[in-house]
């Protein structure tokens, strides 16, 4: 999901490094795989939660289309504006908000960049930009 802040900074989640896990080092956003029987908008709030301690609403502003191995990933849009020192990081190394021109020296999933750049160009994306 991506949250925004009011000075349209997006939050970015430090993936621990171990092996095993997707996107190991790497900032990405909170995030996480659906439940049997779980919707997109249920699984993001509920990973939201997990990941975070935050209930915010969400919109649905992205669905990309089944991967090779029938993967889809939907992203989602929120804001909130506080203090991510003050989130109860549940797992991974650190919540911080950054700005899109912040990214460019951050390990950042492609496909994360492009939805970013996406929803900035759509204007979806508010003042993200710096």
């Amino acid at each position: 999901m991506i949250l925004t802040d009011r000075l349209g900074r997006v939050l970015m989640h430090l993936r621990d490094d171990l092996p095993g896990i997707a996107w190991p080092g790497y900032w990405s956003l909170p995030s996480g795989l659906a439940e049997p029987d779980e919707t997109p908008a249920e699984a993001m709030a509920r990973e939201l939660r997990e990941e975070t301690g935050l209930s915010l609403p969400l919109t649905q502003r992205l669905d990309s289309p089944p991967g090779p191995d029938g993967d889809r990933v939907v992203f989602f849009t929120g804001f909130w504006h506080g203090d991510p020192a003050t989130l109860p990081l549940t797992e991974g190394v650190k919540l911080e908000f950054y700005s899109l021109s912040g990214l460019a020296g951050l390990r950042v999933p492609p496909f994360v960049t492009e939805a970013l750049q996406q929803l900035r160009a759509s204007g979806l994306l508010g003042g993200a930009a710096d």
